[in-house]
C-alpha cells in the first residue's frame, strides 16, 4: 500500500491520532498530573517488582488497571513519558471505536463525536494524565462493539469480557453494566422468547465473570483470596456508606448532570428513528453511570470521562438531525484554538528546557533532597507521593500510597493495617518508623483540618523533632529533616 493510499484509506484515524498526541504530549513531563494517576504509578512499581496488588502497597481502585502500569513500568522503567504516550493511545483507540460504533449503527457525525470525546477527555484539570476512567472507557466501547455485531455465542462471550475488564478499572461501571443486561434482557424477550434472553444473558455474564476469575487466581494460589474481596469488593462499599451525604446535599452536587442525562435521554428518545437499540444501550450506561455518581455525592472532573462517549453518541449522533461535514483543516484550527492548556504547557516545557530541575516541584523535591543526600534515607511524602518512583523507593506503609489513605480509617481493616484511627497510624509513622525525612505542600498534611488531632500532633511533633530544611511558598514545598539526637 502507498503511502498516499494509506493517508487517503486512514486520514480520519491519523488526524485523531495526531490531534491526541498534541493534546497530551506536552505534559509528557510533569512529575504530577494527580494523586491517582502518581499512585498507579507506585502501584504498578510494585506489581513490576513481583508483588500482588494489595499486597504491598494499596489503593481503592480495582487491580487490572495496576497491571497495565506494570507492564508499561517493567518495559520502560521509571519513564513518565512512556506512561503517558500510553495514555494517549488508549484516548485514541477510545475514540476509534466511538467511530466504529457510529458505523455499525449508522448514527450521524462519528468524527465529530470521536474528535470531541478526544478533547472532553484530555483537556481539563487532571485529565491529562492517565486516569482509570480512559482505561474503563475504552473497555466498555470495546463491548459495545462485540455487542453490536451479529448475534452469536463468541460475540456475546467478548462482550462479557470487555465489560468485565471495564469493571476491574473503574468498578462503578458495574452499575452501568448491570442496567444495560436489564435492557438486553428485556429487549432479546421482546424479540426472541424467554428462554433465548436467559441464554444471552447468562453467555453475557459468564464472560463478565472470566477476568474477574483470572485475577484473583494469583490471590487463590497464594492463599489470600481474601485480600482480594477485601480490596476489589468490600473497601469500595465500605468507602461508598462512610461517604453518608444526605440525599440533599447529594442532590445540590449532582442534579446539573441528572438533568442534563434525562434531558439528553428524552430528546434522543424523541429524535430517534431507526437507532433504538444504541439509543437504550446510552441511556442504560448512563443511568447507573449517574446514579453512582448521585450515590456518592461527588462528580470529580475525571469521573465524566464515563458519561462523554455516549452524551456525544446521542448528542451529535441522535438529537442532531444533520449531518456536520467537517475538513480535517478547519477542524486542526478548531483543535488548536481550544487546547489552551496544552498550548500554555507547552510553554512551560519551553521554559523547562532552560531549567529542567525546576520545572516541576517534584523534581525540585527529587533534586534538592539528592543534594543534600538524603535520598536514600526513609522519607515519609505526605504530597508528591510520586517522589517515592523518582527516588526508587516505596511508600512507608499501606495507609500512605496514596496521601488520602490516612485519612479513612475505616479503609485500614481491609488491608491488615493494625491501627483503628488515623491518628494511631500517624504516630505509628512519625514514632515507630521514624522517617528521616518529611515533605509536604504546606506546614501540616493536606487531607486534615487545621485544627484536627492529627494536624495538631503532626506540627508538634515536627516542631519538636524536625527541622526544615527547605522552604518554596511559591510552588508549596516543604522538606523537614529529622534532627539527629
Amino acid at each position: 500500500m502507498s503511502l498516499k493510499k494509506f493517508y487517503s484509506d486512514y486520514s480520519t484515524e491519523l488526524f485523531l491520532f495526531f490531534t491526541t498526541l498534541f493534546i497530551r504530549f506536552p505534559f509528557f513531563f510533569r512529575d504530577y498530573i494527580d494523586q491517582d494517576e502518581s499512585t498507579f504509578i507506585l502501584m504498578g512499581q510494585s506489581i513490576a517488582d513481583g508483588h500482588l496488588p494489595y499486597d504491598h502497597l494499596w489503593d481503592l481502585k480495582p487491580p487490572l488497571l495496576f497491571y497495565f502500569f506494570a507492564v508499561i513500568e517493567k518495559i520502560f522503567p521509571h519513564s513518565f513519558v512512556a506512561i503517558r504516550f500510553f495514555g494517549v493511545l488508549i484516548v485514541f483507540l477510545s475514540a476509534v471505536l466511538l467511530l466504529k460504533i457510529t458505523k455499525q449503527t449508522g448514527l450521524r457525525n462519528g468524527f465529530l463525536i470521536a474528535l470531541s470525546y478526544v478533547l472532553l477527555s484530555s483537556e481539563f484539570g487532571s485529565l491529562q494524565g492517565v486516569m482509570s476512567e480512559h482505561f474503563a472507557v475504552f473497555f466498555l466501547l470495546l463491548g459495545l462493539v462485540f455487542l453490536l455485531r451479529k448475534k452469536n455465542r463468541a460475540n456475546l462471550l467478548m462482550t462479557g469480557i470487555a465489560f468485565g475488564c471495564a469493571t476491574l478499572c473503574k468498578l462503578n461501571y458495574a452499575y452501568a453494566i448491570a442496567a444495560l443486561l436489564i435492557f438486553y434482557f428485556i429487549n432479546s424477550y421482546q424479540k426472541e422468547n424467554f428462554k433465548q434472553a436467559v441464554r444471552s444473558v447468562a453467555l453475557l455474564v459468564v464472560g463478565i465473570l472470566i477476568p474477574v476469575a483470572l485475577i484473583s487466581v494469583p490471590y487463590i494460589l497464594a492463599g489470600k483470596l481474601d485480600l482480594f474481596i477485601n480490596s476489589v469488593f468490600l473497601a469500595p462499599l465500605e468507602y461508598a456508606r462512610a461517604l453518608n451525604h444526605s440525599w440533599i446535599g447529594k442532590l445540590k452536587t449532582t442534579w446539573w448532570i441528572i438533568a442534563l442525562m434525562v434531558c439528553i435521554s428524552y430528546l434522543s428518545l424523541r429524535y430517534s428513528k431507526k437507532n433504538d437499540f444504541i439509543v437504550f444501550i446510552c441511556i442504560a450506561i448512563l443511568a447507573g453511570t449517574v446514579y453512582t455518581f448521585y450515590s456518592s455525592g461527588i462528580v470529580n472532573g475525571h469521573y465524566l470521562v464515563q458519561v462523554y462517549p455516549f452524551l456525544l453518541l446521542l448528542l451529535f449522533g441522535v438529537i442532531i438531525q444533520k449531518t456536520i461535514q467537517q475538513k480535517l483543516q478547519l477542524a486542526a484550527v478548531i483543535v488548536f484554538l481550544l487546547s489552551f492548556e496544552s498550548l500554555i504547557e507547552y510553554g512551560r516545557v519551553i521554559q523547562g528546557l532552560q531549567n529542567p530541575i525546576e520545572y516541576r516541584p517534584t523534581f525540585e523535591v527529587v533534586s534538592e533532597l539528592k543534594k543534600k543526600k538524603l535520598d536514600d534515607d526513609k522519607i515519609f511524602f505526605a504530597d508528591y507521593h510520586v517522589g517515592y518512583w523518582l527516588l526508587d523507593q516505596y511508600p512507608l506503609t499501606k495507609s500512605t500510597t496514596h496521601p488520602s489513605n490516612l485519612s479513612r480509617p475505616y479503609l485500614f481493616k481491609y488491608y491488615n493495617d493494625s491501627s483503628e484511627t488515623s491518628l494511631e497510624e500517624l504516630k505509628y509513622i512519625m514514632e515507630k518508623i521514624q522517617p528521616r525525612v518529611i515533605v509536604s505542600e504546606s506546614d501540616g498534611l493536606d487531607f486534615f483540618p487545621d485544627d484536627s488531632p492529627e494536624n495538631i500532633y503532626f506540627k508538634e511533633y515536627v516542631d519538636k523533632d524536625f527541622e526544615m530544611i527547605y522552604k518554596d511558598t511559591v510552588d508549596g514545598i516543604y522538606i523537614w529533616e529529622r534532627e539527629l539526637q
